[in-house]
């Protein structure tokens, strides 16, 4: 087992409500296994004791978007990600994670060294944007892309060719793994 010192990040991107159970119109979301495969990876980082952080969209660009803090009942975490008593939550208004205000000082505060693993939604968006930024900062990252999802971008691109594009993209900066080979790193 890694020391407290060297155990691994877990980075919750986007994990809402209204991103986990979007609207219909949006269309069907990938990864049919993305709720307990997010519990499971949750479970087993709280059960180590092992650093896990939050962070949210607020469309602050769009205000009628249902990831805007203005609809707390879409805005707020999954039940499945919901953040336990300690775990901090950031808020971003871009698709970077890293650009919410104070995840890098929390960063820095864990070890900047440490593994960072990778969850949320949606693939071919934030989650694509935070690990490109990341990897370009310097953090060893990793996606798990069974714990994550996307939703379709249209052209032929349904919701897991546009997952599978998305995971495939990010292979040429970080490793992307599923839930059962994440803890084998």
């Amino acid at each position: 087992m890694a020391s407290l010192d060297s155990s691994p990040m877990l980075l919750s991107v986007d994990l809402q409500q209204g991103m986990v159970e979007a609207p219909e119109e949006w269309g069907p979301r990938s990864t049919p296994s993305l709720v307990p495969n997010v519990q499971y990876l949750l479970k087993t980082w709280r059960d180590k004791g092992w650093p896990v952080l939050h962070v949210q969209h607020d469309d602050v660009a769009d205000p009628t978007n249902i990831i805007n803090s203005k609809y707390p009942e879409t805005f707020r975490a999954h039940a499945c990600s919901a953040p336990e008593e300690g775990e901090p939550i950031f808020v971003k208004t871009v698709g970077s994670a890293f650009i919410a205000p104070d995840l890098g000082a929390e960063i820095e505060k864990l070890g900047k060294k440490r593994r960072i693993v990778v969850i949320g939604m949606d693939g071919s968006q934030c989650v694509n944007s935070t690990t490109r930024h990341g990897s370009d900062l310097g953090y060893d990252l990793i996606v798990v892309e069974d714990a994550c999802a996307s939703y379709g971008m249209g052209g032929g691109f349904d919701c897991e060719k546009t997952h599978e594009a998305a995971m495939q993209m990010l292979k040429g900066c970080v490793k992307v793994v599923k839930t059962d080979e994440v803890l084998g790193f």
